[in-house]
């Protein structure tokens, strides 16, 4: 299946209870921004950008939504990134019809009243097509899909790029043709740093094409805190078709499709991966024989409170599956796991869950919902929803879609900055490539067309 990355930002995340709990000058507002989104129309030909607001610990039902960016291109996404103790955002805009014709990247203050103008606009000649951003001092690392290049931007000198940019799999000999096959096409996916590691996630397609994947690369690499630069230090395998590298408490976890997305079926090797950062060895998670759908999404509020999306389409191309709770001791235990919601014939394309001390937000196709509290059962309701009209899509007509959401975490105080370990905060970018992606073989599958070079064509085969 073709596949081509638009951004569904998920992954570096800052543990969840500093996202919750910890604030700042952002925090002492009664209202505030507390979640960032994207809107394309129906035909992916314009998009627009907003929040989620209200007060932080008050009831979901309580909530407002605004636009904060018009007038932006047909692929834009929302990236979380910490500057110092200052909570960031950068705004891209990827050209799918001309890719390698850069946009400049928005540099946003989230809670600033107005989003516009932008901080700071600059273009990132070794990323194109965003997919992850983290940050470790004066020293913003980037990378992208389309060049699977890591990109050291230093924030001290109005967000300029340095001369320190590197290609995988080739700028590190350690991985060679047997982890990374020779006309391979790569892709860069996910980024985290914790202490004075930055650990890289990137797709591989042994053939590529997008229709077959080989096992995933997470890459640990050493910091430079003088230059901002790059040591390889080890690498490991992970998941076919991996996009999630969210850390908490010592560990990175890898959520992996297991292959391209069907309609009808999961993947049989869809996973979950835990990697121990302390001796950087993996343990891995297979589903039960019961449970419907590929490893999507996971979110960790504390150790008695850990919740697994799994789901895939069917042959409409809605989507089945359902989201399940556990303790961190008993993530490798999946029998253990409880059913706390369903999806059965769900439509849309944009997935993921986030959790907090106060509530549990389910990016739900084309929908937010918002729970007041933490799911322990199949019974319980979001008392706020947001449709994608509702999150200023009206404006493109009856079918706008969501195409990317995050967390905006608060800004931290010098004495709570040390806990931003992976110096981003949650977000599902990029599992929004997952939903162009699935919407557009949906299209093809329905219709017979086709996208090729950015020109639909009627399809025979």
């Amino acid at each position: 299946m073709m596949k081509k990355k638009f951004g569904f930002l998920k992954r570096a995340v800052v543990a969840a209870l500093t996202l919750a709990v910890f604030g700042s000058s952002a925090a002492l507002a009664a209202t505030e921004n507390l979640f960032g989104y994207t809107v394309v129309d129906s035909n992916y030909t314009q998009g627009l950008a907003g929040a989620i607001n209200g007060d932080r610990t008050a009831a979901p039902g309580t909530f407002t939504s605004s636009t904060k960016v018009t007038g932006l291109n047909s692929d834009p996404a929302l990236f979380n990134f910490f500057q110092g103790n200052e909570s960031r955002l950068v705004l891209r805009q990827y050209n799918v019809y001309a890719p390698a014709t850069l946009i400049d990247n928005k540099i946003i203050d989230p809670f600033a009243s107005s989003w516009t103008p932008s901080l700071a606009e600059k273009k990132w000649d070794a990323v194109r097509n965003l997919h992850a951003v983290a940050t470790k001092g004066n020293f913003l690392y980037a990378t992208g899909y389309d060049l699977a290049k890591i990109a050291v931007v230093n924030m001290a000198t109005g967000y300029t790029q340095t001369t320190h940019n590197y290609q995988f799999p080739t700028s590190w000999p350690s991985i060679t043709t047997a982890d990374v096959p020779a006309g391979a096409s790569v892709h860069g996916e996910g980024l985290t740093v914790v202490d004075n590691n930055l650990y890289a996630l990137f797709t591989v397609n042994p053939g590529g094409s997008y229709s077959v994947y080989s096992d995933s690369i997470v890459v640990k690499f050493n910091i430079n805190s003088i230059t901002g630069a790059l040591t390889y230090a080890s690498h490991l395998k992970v998941g076919k078709n991996a996009f999630t590298l969210d850390h908490y408490d010592n560990k990175l976890y890898v959520c992996a499709l297991g292959g391209a997305q069907n309609d009808g079926s999961s993947n049989a090797d869809t996973r979950l991966d835990i990697i121990d950062l302390s001796n950087f060895t993996k343990t891995t998670v297979n589903k039960t024989t019961s449970m419907t759908g590929d490893f999507r999404d996971i979110t960790i509020v504390d150790a008695n409170n850990a919740y697994v999306f799994l789901g895939n389409y069917n042959t409409s191309w809605n989507m089945d599956g359902g989201v399940y709770h556990t303790t961190v001791a008993n993530l490798t235990s999946p029998s253990a796991w409880t059913n706390v919601s369903n999806l059965s014939n769900a439509p849309g394309y944009l997935w993921g869950i986030y959790a907090d001390s106060n509530r549990f937000w389910f990016v739900k196709g084309n929908q937010i919902d918002i729970y007041s509290s933490l799911l322990v059962s199949t019974t319980k309701t979001a008392p706020k929803t947001f449709t994608a009209a509702q999150l200023g899509g009206s404006s493109f007509g009856p079918y706008a879609s969501l195409n990317s959401a995050i967390i905006l975490a608060p800004d931290q105080t010098s004495g709570l900055a040390a806990k931003s370990a992976s110096g981003v905060a949650k977000s599902f970018a990029s599992q929004s490539v997952l939903a162009q992606q699935a919407r557009k073989a949906a299209e093809e599958a329905k219709t017979g067309l086709k996208t090729v070079n950015g020109q639909r064509i009627l399809s025979f085969n």
